[in-house]
């Protein structure tokens, strides 16, 4: 019907085998991006569809890709691919659910499992960004984790912007990428000669 619009955030990464929780007894939320029909989130369903613009990113299809040929499988689709972010823009995207509709914990463990991003698309995400506080988090995220990808991540084409941001209320000011974010996600503190 020509509708420009994807799957994106943790519903791409659900469906790319990114995500290590299921919503058991409760509706997934399933995120779409761009121009989808209003009808599309008035169809009776298990999951609850949310429609986002694509305004995270400067590129409204940069990342965005037919799912892998298991995912479409799986859906039965023989004639027409389900158009999804990648997961180094699935990522982003769920970043940006951060807090209302994401917890901490969840994209903590979706960060752990990412060991096999690209960091030329990341840098080129990152750097098509419109969002700081998104671009902030990854960084925390990718740095706690430490994947061998994050060292090829071109940090010189990214702008983090300046000042502090407040991001999470009760939390914590990271010291490198200055933005709140609950305590247990700053930088752990290495012992040095005269303990902790």
């Amino acid at each position: 019907m020509d509708y420009k619009f994807h799957v994106g955030g943790r519903t791409a990464l659900a469906l790319q085998g990114h995500v290590h929780y299921l919503a058991l007894g409760a509706a997934e939320n399933i995120f779409v991006y761009g121009n989808a029909p209003r009808w599309l989130i008035s169809l009776p369903t298990n999951g609850l569809v949310i429609a986002r613009s694509t305004r995270l990113f400067d590129t409204a299809d940069l990342g965005v890709e037919p799912l892998p040929t298991e995912a479409n499988q799986i859906l039965n689709l023989q004639r027409w691919a389900i158009q999804a972010s990648t997961p180094e823009r699935a990522v982003l995207e769920t970043l940006d659910e951060l807090p209302e509709n994401e917890s901490f914990h969840n994209i903590d463990a979706i960060f752990e499992g990412l060991s096999n991003l690209r960091p030329r698309r990341l840098t080129e995400l990152l750097a098509a960004c419109t969002k700081v506080q998104v671009k902030r988090l990854f960084f925390v995220f990718a740095d706690r984790h430490k994947h061998a990808w994050l060292k090829h991540v071109d940090r010189s084409a990214v702008d983090l912007g300046s000042g502090d941001r407040s991001f999470v209320k009760g939390g914590k000011l990271h010291p490198i990428y200055r933005i709140t974010i609950p305590e247990e996600y700053l930088p752990r503190q290495t012992e040095g000669a005269n303990g902790p």
